[in-house]
């Protein structure tokens, strides 16, 4: 066994390692039993999902999967890459992996193990014969569970923690009827263009909603999405998932996973049985994660991506179990920051090794971002 796979230990039976980014059956096996007792749900780290992504964009030798362990018992996963320079400092440190279409990175960490949890990933991380001085867990729910035990287990250990990099995305909230939602949401006026839209766009031909179900040809959904989307701009840019084979595979590798998991929700709105708008989710536990939408630049002029997004409000909140659907989109999104008044604070904390000189080396880092933010702002261009 290699010096990096070797057990370190912390608070007795827990321990934690570092394991190889293509899973050995017992440790896929583990990954999928606590992905179904999470603290906080990430669909982008479950097996399903982060295994194709590994294939398409883990590049060799540069991911690796930090585990804990009470006993045999896998309580926390996360994919860390090693880094150099942070702040404008060459600082050695773990950050967590994420890929181009990763929007969350909360580590999984099972429910009831969480501080034990993130002790002894951040031993192995920060302190072992593996360590690099600190980690970054980027890309978390600022006022989620997960931020609230790190601070709670950095404290317990007297490690330096500190938040970096906020940024706030629209989400939508479950708890109310699709009526409700949609008229706290939309000014009356905006709800009387959609409907005035969607009786143009009827006048065109038969239109018609479908949400992907058992028995449905996932191939050929896939399919349609990613001609669906290079029609449009990311087409033109050569940026849509068509574009590029490894792009193509994972969103079919991944499609294929989430069906099998239950987690797909894919939603399309035809037009005399052609799609003009798709919409791809994921859902773990009532926790949802919007992954890709398109449209038909075509029919633009009906705003079929807003269309689709209140049917998928409609359907989403007409389910007992949902909770939320995190937009991961950027913080200016116009079209649906137009649509979910409600926001989610995204961002990352960096956690400091015991040792003297790695706290000092983090709080340099901290003191640098903290003079930079409070920098003046230039004026306008």
């Amino acid at each position: 066994m290699s010096q990096s796979a070797q057990l370190t230990e912390n608070a007795g039976r827990v321990t934690a390692r570092l394991a190889g980014p293509e899973p050995d059956a017992p440790l896929l096996a583990a990954w999928r039993d606590l992905s179904d007792a999470l603290v906080e749900e990430n669909p982008f780290y479950e097996p399903w999902s982060l295994t194709p992504a590994l294939a398409a964009y883990g590049a060799p030798g540069r991911v690796r999967l930090a585990c804990a362990y009470d006993g045999a018992r896998l309580i926390a996963l996360v994919p860390v890459t090693p880094a150099r320079g942070y702040a404008h400092l060459p600082l050695a440190h773990w950050r967590n992996w994420t890929h181009p279409h990763c929007y969350f990175g909360a580590p999984l960490v099972r429910r009831g193990h969480e501080e034990a949890a993130l002790c002894a990933l951040f031993a192995l991380l920060c302190d072992g014969p593996d360590g690099r001085g600190f980690v970054r867990f980027d890309r978390i729910d600022r006022n989620g569970p997960l931020a609230a035990f790190a601070q709670a287990a950095a404290a317990r250990e007297r490690r330096l923690i500190y938040e970096a990099g906020r940024r706030a995305r629209a989400v939508l909230h479950g708890g109310a009827s699709a009526d409700a939602t949609l008229a706290a949401h939309l000014r009356k006026k905006k709800r009387k263009e959609l409907t005035r839209l969607r009786r143009r766009l009827e006048e065109l031909g038969s239109v018609a909603v479908h949400q992907y179900a058992d028995g449905d040809d996932l191939a050929a959904w896939a399919q349609a999405f990613l001609t669906l989307e290079d029609r449009g701009w990311k087409g033109r840019a050569k940026s849509s998932l068509k574009a590029k084979p490894a792009d193509a595979n994972w969103f079919r590798a991944t499609l294929a996973g989430a069906t099998a998991a239950g987690k797909l929700n894919f939603m399309r709105i035809d037009l005399d049985g052609r799609p003009i708008a798709m919409l791809v989710n994921f859902l773990s536990a009532g926790a949802g994660y919007s992954v890709k939408i398109c449209h038909d630049p075509e029919y633009a002029r009906y705003s079929p991506g807003v269309m689709i997004e209140v049917e998928a409000m409609r359907a989403l909140l007409g389910r007992d179990e949902f909770r939320f659907m995190d937009s991961c989109a950027a913080p200016d999104h116009s079209m649906i920051n137009g649509l979910w008044r409600a926001r989610r604070d995204i961002t990352g904390i960096n956690v400091s090794g015991r040792a003297g000189p790695a706290r000092a080396g983090l709080r340099l880092c901290r003191a640098l971002e903290g003079a930079r933010a409070r920098l003046p702002k230039g004026p306008p261009s």
